[in-house]
C-alpha cells in the first residue's frame, strides 16, 4: 500500500508524538532542498512543532551506510539526545526519488533507470540501515522502531522495514 507523508505524519506520527512531553522520533532527511519544507510543513500543520528530532544527511539512509563517519555522526546524534531529555523511540527514514546522493554513490541517474529499479536500491539500502541501526542500538533502545518512505513528487512509497 502507498501512503504518502502527509498520511502517514498524520496516522502513524501524530497520534504517539502528541502525548509525549519530549521528542521521542528522530526524522533523518536527505539534504535536497524540494523536500525541507514540505517536510516541516507537514510536521507543523498537525501541530508536531518541538515534538521530533531531525538530523540531515546527503542520501539519508545511504548516507549512513556509505560514509562511516556520517554514520558514527548520526549514531553519536541519537545517544546524546536521548542523554538531554529527547528520549529518542522510533527513527522515520524520508528518503526521496531522483536524490543526488544516490547519483554519486550509486551512479543512479533519474533519466537511466526505471522506477522499479530506482526504487529497489533505496529498499535495499534502507534494509542495511535498519540492520545497523538495530545492532548498534540493540541494548540502549531494544524496541527501537524504524519507519521509511521514499518521497515523490507525486506519492510517497512506503519501504517497509
Amino acid at each position: 500500500m502507498q501512503m504518502s507523508f502527509e498520511r502517514y505524519a498524520r496516522e502513524k506520527l501524530a497520534p504517539s508524538l502528541a502525548s509525549h512531553g519530549s521528542p521521542s522520533v528522530l526524522l533523518l532527511t536527505c539534504m535536497d532542498y524540494r523536500y525541507a519544507h514540505r517536510i516541516i510543513q507537514v510536521m507543523d500543520g498537525l501541530d508536531l512543532r518541538q515534538k521530533y528530532d531531525v538530523f540531515v544527511l546527503a542520501g539519508a539512509a545511504a548516507g549512513s551506510n556509505q560514509v562511516k563517519g556520517w554514520r558514527e555522526t548520526l549514531v553519536s546524534h541519537i545517544r546524546t539526545a536521548r542523554k538531554i531529555g529527547h528520549p529518542i523511540e522510533k527513527l522515520v527514514v524520508l528518503e526521496h526519488r531522483d536524490c543526488g546522493a544516490y547519483k554519486h554513490f550509486f551512479q543512479l541517474y533519474w533519466d537511466q533507470v526505471t522506477p522499479p529499479v530506482e526504487q529497489a536500491k533505496h529498499q535495499e539500502q534502507i534494509d542495511i540501515f535498519v540492520q545497523d541501526m538495530k545492532n548498534e542500538f540493540s541494548s540502549e533502545i531494544p524496541n527501537l522502531e524504524i519507519d521509511s518512505l521514499l518521497l515523490t513528487r507525486d506519492e510517497d512509497d512506503e519501504l517497509p522495514t
